[in-house]
């Protein structure tokens, strides 16, 4: 037999751990998304702030 052969259990094992890999870059990207939006939203309120204050 060759020794360099994967069985099941251990292309199931690689699978799996590209499944969870995708799973938190996924969950990084909205995590980003997210952070960023709460920026905007932010500085736009800030801005409205800014320029809604009296001189």
């Amino acid at each position: 037999m060759n020794a360099h052969r994967l069985n099941h259990h251990d292309i199931q094992a690689v699978k799996s751990f590209e499944a969870r890999a995708k799973r938190k870059a996924r969950a990084r990207r909205l995590a980003d998304r997210l952070v960023l939006a709460a920026c905007l939203l932010g500085a736009v309120l800030l801005l409205g702030l800014v320029k809604g204050s009296p001189q």
